[in-house]
C-alpha cells in the first residue's frame, strides 16, 4: 500500500463532553499519514500520535459535535488486558466544511484496512 497523507485533520484523544465547556470540536489539528500497518498524526500541540494495533474503526458522531462525522479508532495491544486507547479524526479543511462534504469519509476509506489486518 502506498502512503496516503491528509492535511488539515482534526484530532481528539477522547470524546468531547458538554460539561467540558470547550468551544471547538477538536483538540489539535495537523497532518495524518496512513501506512499499510499504522497511521501517524503530526499535530501542533500533541506532537506525533502513532496509532497501531487497531481494534476497531467506525464513523461516528461524537460528544457535543453533532454536525461533523468523526473516524473513531480504538487501538492498542490486543493481547494485553488493558483497555483500548481511542483517537478521533475528522477532516478540518475549509473550517470543518471539508468533513461535511465527504472528507472524513475519505479518511475512513483510507484507514479501514487497518481494522481488517487486526
Amino acid at each position: 500500500m502506498q502512503e496516503i497523507q491528509f492535511e488539515q485533520v482534526w484530532y481528539r484523544p477522547d470524546e468531547s463532553r458538554w460539561r467540558d465547556m470547550e468551544f471547538v470540536a477538536y483538540r489539535d489539528s495537523g497532518r495524518l499519514v496512513v501506512r499499510a500497518d499504522s497511521l501517524e498524526f503530526y499535530g501542533k500541540a500533541a506532537g506525533v500520535v502513532r496509532v497501531a494495533g487497531v481494534r476497531g474503526i467506525w464513523v461516528v458522531k461524537q460528544g457535543r459535535d453533532f454536525i461533523n462525522d468523526w473516524v473513531r479508532i480504538d487501538y492498542g495491544e490486543a493481547a494485553a488486558a488493558t483497555p483500548a486507547t481511542t483517537a478521533f479524526f475528522a477532516d478540518g479543511s475549509w473550517l470543518g466544511w471539508g468533513g461535511i462534504l465527504g472528507g472524513t469519509r475519505r479518511i475512513y476509506e483510507a484507514v479501514r484496512h487497518l481494522a481488517r489486518s487486526a
